[in-house]
């Protein structure tokens, strides 16, 4: 007797897990980068149309919301800087100037303050720093007016100084508590071992934590 084999016709390997991310995954991705591309031109076209429109008479900067410019008229850059009584430079500057005081106010009384309540021990510093943190949920409104009593009675009215003088009394609260919860979290080992190489607080505040301050705050 001979044995007789049947043929049986073999079925297909099903195709692998990974192959089947693979495949979504080539289809997912271009649909992904056009769907970021549309919101991307949705969220510039705003952008866009202000540039065009710059360059628009003004009798035809809203009759049209599409970004065609036949006529660019660049003029208008020259008109609207000196469309005022003062050239727009002598704006920058004033704000140049007030930013950078504030600035430097901020930085030097604030973390000055801020270094006393994270490392100095003196009497009633809790009291000092709850009524330093009830003036953050003081409104504006109430102070404008005794301010401005203030500085006109000092005569600093249509001066920098009373936008500039007030940042180096450390009186933005809330920058002293977000300084007093870094210097809290860096070490006092390091205060220590500055301690012991004969710092007293000037030299370490100055060597040591505003060093580690400045790029943190450069970062936020």
């Amino acid at each position: 007797m001979t044995d007789r084999t049947e043929a049986v016709p073999r079925s297909l390997p099903a195709p692998r897990p990974h192959a089947i991310r693979r495949v979504r995954r080539a289809v997912r991705a271009p649909l992904k980068h056009c769907l970021l591309a549309l919101c991307a031109l949705t969220m510039l076209y705003p952008v866009l149309w202000m540039v065009v429109s710059s360059l628009r008479p003004n009798s035809q900067i809203f009759r049209s919301a599409g970004l065609a410019l036949t006529h660019p008229r660049f003029e208008n850059y020259s008109n609207g800087w000196n469309a005022f009584s003062q050239p727009f430079s002598h704006y920058m500057i004033n704000s140049a100037i007030v930013v950078t005081g504030a600035i430097l106010g901020n930085l030097l009384a604030c973390s000055l303050a801020a270094y006393a309540f994270a490392r100095l021990e003196f009497r009633a510093k809790r009291v000092l720093f709850a009524i330093m943190l009830v003036t953050i949920m003081l409104p504006v409104h109430v102070i404008i007016v005794p301010q401005y009593v203030l500085y006109s009675e000092l005569g600093w009215v249509n001066t920098f100084l009373p936008l500039i003088v007030p940042k180096f009394l450390a009186t933005d609260a809330f920058f002293i508590f977000l300084m007093v919860q870094f210097i809290r979290g860096i070490p006092r080992e390091i205060d220590e071992a500055a301690r012991i190489d004969g710092a007293g607080h000037a030299r370490i505040f100055f060597h040591v934590i505003l060093p580690l301050m400045v790029p943190a705050l450069a970062t936020t």
